[in-house]
């Protein structure tokens, strides 16, 4: 059901999402039922609360619903920002306004606990643990076969216009938005802010989709090895972007058996990719963090940290700032940290 007043009327289109009308229909159906307005609300909690529920500008609430979808495409979707990739990201007044899009499928990142307290309607849950290769202790992601067969099951197809968020100012989105760049989709963009920037309606009821094909075709150049970053050291054309904090770089948080850094690695925590609250900082501040950091567009970035999740915020902001050549080491420290052959600094 959807939170707030509209939750009897809610519960007919919590129905229609059960039985698989897609995460655009559904999205819509459940928007147009907490009933639309030129104003959003405030957050909105799992639990029923006394003020009322906006869940989306007025137009949406005034399209007929046997309208002909929108095709979900490519074009830039965050113009605020002014990002080199703006198809990367979303802001959430945009994914309201497309929620009819055909082709569009909204995916929540995080634990499926979470996901059953509140999540955004019609959106379908793929915790991004599901995406890791349980035959290895790194955080890898999955085999080619298994990676086409989970997403394939939860809708998305290489055609869909993928969306994913996580709560804001985590790394399940970053994550998976990597994973399924390595997997060779070309349509995918994550929230910014996530759902705490949401500031409307929330949905309790579980979405079912129709099951797609997904064919990968997986990208090297996104999942760098311990090889390649060995490689890196000394070379003026790449460079090791370390995500972990400081005390984890310098070697005084030690959670391997081996603690320190890449020789020549250059440490930006992933937390300074974010603002003040959820969202993304601007590009012109992203861009002026990393560049002075010498982690600059002509070179190959590499970024790391202990499992490859907090490096893949790096990886998104990169993306986002249209690096060319920027990949994401899932081995990282976990798998550097605890190898006694590769070399290592401590200190700054």
């Amino acid at each position: 059901m959807v939170t707030g007043h509209a939750r009897p009327t809610a519960s007919r289109f919590g129905r229609r999402q059960a039985i698989g009308v897609g995460a655009g229909g559904a999205f819509a159906a459940v928007l147009v039922a907490c009933g639309a307005s030129g104003e959003p609300a405030a957050p909105a909690k799992p639990a029923a609360t006394s003020a009322p529920v906006t869940a989306a500008p007025a137009p949406l609430a005034t399209k007929a619903p046997a309208a002909e979808p929108t095709k979900a495409g490519t074009a830039p979707t965050a113009a605020t920002k002014g990002f080199a990739n703006p198809n990367l990201i979303v802001s959430p007044d945009w994914l309201k306004q497309h929620a009819l899009d055909a082709g569009l499928r909204i995916i929540d990142a995080r634990a499926a606990a979470d996901y059953e307290k509140g999540h955004l309607p019609g959106a379908v849950n793929l915790p991004v643990v599901e995406t890791f290769d349980p035959a290895q202790a790194k955080n890898l992601p999955d085999t080619k076969e298994k990676l086409e067969a989970l997403f394939g099951q939860k809708g998305i197809a290489n055609a869909s216009r993928v969306v994913i968020y996580d709560n804001g100012k985590e790394t399940p989105a970053a994550r998976l938005f990597w994973t399924l760049e390595y997997a060779g989709h070309t349509n995918v963009a994550v929230l910014d802010g996530g759902l705490k920037a949401w500031a409307s309606s929330t949905s309790i009821d579980a979405v079912s989709v129709p099951a797609a094909t997904f064919v990968s075709k997986l990208d090297p150049s996104k999942l760098p090895t311990k090889g390649q970053c060995a490689l890196a050291i000394g070379d003026p054309t790449k460079v090791v972007l370390d995500a972990r904090s400081p005390a984890e770089f310098r070697g005084e948080d030690v959670r391997t058996k081996f603690g320190g850094h890449i020789p020549g690695a250059i440490n930006i925590e992933w937390t300074e990719n974010f603002g003040p609250a959820t969202q993304l900082r601007e590009p012109e501040a992203l861009t002026a963090l990393y560049e002075a950091k010498g982690v600059t567009k002509d070179k190959e970035v590499y970024a790391l940290c202990q499992t490859g999740q907090r490096s893949s915020v790096s990886y998104l902001a990169l993306r986002l700032l249209g690096y060319p050549k920027v990949g994401n080491y899932a081995g990282s420290w976990v798998e550097w940290g605890n190898d006694e052959a590769t070399p290592k600094t401590q200190g700054a």
